[in-house]
């Protein structure tokens, strides 16, 4: 690993454990055992490193939406593969570093708001059309405005604090969101194919998430 990776990786991790702010230069220093004039090397300062993070992770996360349409065995297949891979880029994303990146690194969350935009979006769109051509999704459905309501539920459920913690848990308010979002989706063979995954699942001691 090169050290400007090296660098970047174990900022990430820090700052994933303890917050974007908390973490200075000099806790990066210190941990990976090198002067801040190394760092600094590679970084002119804390805000390029965190758009550097920020971009590392985003190219990842593009990566493993794009790849469900390929890996799936159809629509239905796909979609709880795109949902798994929205929970866990919000969770991975930590909902308290991406209200950090909102206020205080204002190109970082640029580029999430863009990835956003763009492979969720388009991910979760294509996922909808595939369903209504295979008569598996319900064709009055609008694929775009579902799936714009499917991202901004999911964040803004979790980011604006609005189901009390002390009651649920993230995963269980994921898992409702889920649930309610596929239900308005399926036709009867779509059902019947959820149910068939579901199932299979069950048998196999997994879960959906």
């Amino acid at each position: 690993m090169e050290m400007k990776e090296k660098i970047a990786v174990r900022a990430s991790e820090l700052m994933m454990q303890f917050g974007i702010r908390t973490v200075t230069m000099d806790d990066i220093s210190k941990d990976l055992g090198i002067s801040k004039k190394t760092i600094y090397q590679y970084f002119k300062d804390k805000k390029e490193l965190v758009n550097t993070i920020t971009s590392i992770h985003l190219n990842l996360e593009k990566g493993r939406f794009e790849g469900t349409a390929q890996d799936s065995e159809n629509s239905v297949h796909e979609l709880i593969m795109v949902s798994q891979c929205l929970r866990e880029s919000m969770k991975d994303m930590k909902m308290s570093l991406m209200n950090e990146l909102q206020k205080f690194y204002p190109e970082s969350w640029q580029m999430y708001e863009d990835f956003k935009k763009g492979v969720m979006l388009e991910t979760i769109t294509g996922v909808i059309l595939r369903g209504q051509k295979e008569g598996l999704f319900r064709s009055e459905v609008d694929p775009h405005l579902i799936a714009v309501m499917r991202i901004e539920q999911v964040q803004s459920f979790i980011m604006r604090n609005l189901f009390p913690k002390e009651n649920y848990s993230l995963y269980e308010v994921q898992m409702q969101l889920f649930d309610h979002f596929i239900h308005g989706l399926f036709t009867i063979e779509g059902h019947q194919l959820f149910n068939q995954y579901t199932t299979s699942k069950v048998k196999q001691n997994e879960t959906l998430n």
